[in-house]
């Protein structure tokens, strides 16, 4: 999910998925499986619908051959926009699906799993938007200064630069525990597609089991 690891349709998209018929309660674990794989499914299109119409908009712009400059830093500054707002983009999708989790009812003999499952999930969407508030702040644009930089303020700014490297890595620390979490309760419930993505299919390893 970060950012080195992943066009300006994501406003459409998240309406297209909050727009979704109201899920009603649900009988057993099936029953919310199916309630809970089509919301997850329709995120992972959304996903790649992203991902390819960035990619061709970035490929777009590459091909362009401008006779100044000017005209080449505007592209390669919009070529690094899109880049970066993909994330923020991918955020709000993931928010937007997880809201409509929300509003499946847990089937009886489940509330427990559901309700950590969902926290969870929760706490994924923090620890992300922390990681890229972090980056911007770690890798923020060019600064102009014609000022000569202090030693003094060579060391703060490299002190600065570390501590908050530190706090990535214990992000994508917490980040990979929560994604095994995020694994074992949605398998628990059936949920495929909201835990593997495109595909829905778990893996032999992942076992489920009847009740809390």
């Amino acid at each position: 999910m970060f950012r080195g690891g992943i066009a300006a349709i994501g406003g459409g998209l998240v309406a297209l998925a909050i727009a979704a018929s109201p899920a009603l309660a649900t009988t057993d674990r099936v029953d919310y499986s199916d309630q809970a794989n089509p919301i997850c499914a329709s995120s992972n299109a959304q996903y790649e619908q992203l991902y390819e119409s960035t990619e061709a908009e970035i490929d777009r712009l590459d091909d362009l051959h401008p006779k100044s400059r000017k005209k080449a830093r505007r592209l390669r500054e919009r070529s690094e926009q899109l880049y970066d707002q993909l994330p923020f983009q991918i955020l709000a999708v993931y928010r937007a699906e997880l809201d409509q989790l929300k509003s499946i009812a847990a089937p009886p003999g489940y509330e427990s799993t559901v309700a950590s499952w969902l926290a969870n999930r929760q706490q994924i969407a923090t620890l992300y938007e922390h990681y890229l508030q972090i980056e911007d702040e770690l890798y923020p644009g060019p600064r102009i200064s014609h000022k000569r930089t202090s030693r003094k303020a060579i060391i703060r700014e490299h002190k600065r630069r570390d501590k908050l490297e530190r706090q990535l890595l214990q992000i994508e620390e917490q980040f990979v525990t929560a994604a095994k979490v995020d694994l074992e309760l949605g398998s628990r419930m059936g949920a495929a597609y909201c835990v593997t993505g495109a595909t829905g299919q778990l893996p032999t390893s992942v076992s489920v089991s009847d009740g809390d």
